[in-house]
Parts: structure tokens; sequence; C-alpha cells
């Protein structure tokens, strides 16, 4: 029974962490986006580049946190049944977030052949 007392915590904290990615993917791309804007051009791009790596590895690194670390404790430790459950939680929330986004990009497109499509839905 994959939602039994013992399974409901690692789903819903598989929603946690992967709302806390949503969350950090959203702060890492403002402050890309911003960091031209706040620098104005005065940064060599050696410093732009040495600022993005470092900001691909502390994302890699956390969502690799966010998304792995905990299944797999959960599979060292040899609870199987949880680590599966908190995994495809996290995996299948991740999707329904960008589902919804993909959604939200098409309504908000001004696209005439786009709206004529959600027109007739």
């Amino acid at each position: 029974m994959i939602f039994s007392r013992d399974y409901r915590r690692p789903f819903w904290r598989g929603f946690v962490h992967a709302l806390l990615v949503v969350l950090y993917g959203i702060f890492i791309s403002l402050i890309i986006l911003s960091l031209d804007g706040l620098f104005q051009d005065e940064i060599g791009i050696a410093i732009q580049v040495a600022v993005w790596f470092f900001l691909i590895v502390l994302s890699v690194a956390t969502c690799g946190y966010l998304i792995f670390y905990e299944p797999t404790k959960k599979l060292l430790h040899h609870h199987f049944k949880a680590a599966s459950v908190m995994m495809g939680s996290t995996l299948g929330w991740l999707f329904v977030f960008l589902v919804i986004f993909l959604i939200g990009l098409v309504v908000t497109s001004t696209s005439p052949a786009w709206q004529s499509i959600i027109f007739y839905l």
C-alpha cells in the first residue's frame, strides 16, 4: 500500500523537496537575469564566466541534494519502499510543476494560433 501510514511522510517530503527545487530554480534564474544589470558591464568576461560556473556547480549540488540524498540515505538503510516512494514523489511533483509552467507559457503566449486553440478548449 503506497499511502499507508509509513509512506505518507516520504510522499509529502518529496513534495517539499520538489517545491524547494522549483523555488531555488526561480531564485537562481532571477540572479542570472539580473547579473548584467547589477554590474552594468563593469566586470570582465572572466569574472562573469567564473560566477556562472560557480552558480552552475552550486545549482547541481543543491538540486542533487534535494532530489537524491534522502532517498539514497533511506536506500542504504534498507528502507526500499520509502526510498522509492520519496524518489517517485519528488520526480512526479517536479513533472507536475513543469507541466503547470508549460501550460502557463501557452496561456500567456501572444501567438494567435495558441489563442485559437485555447478558445476551442
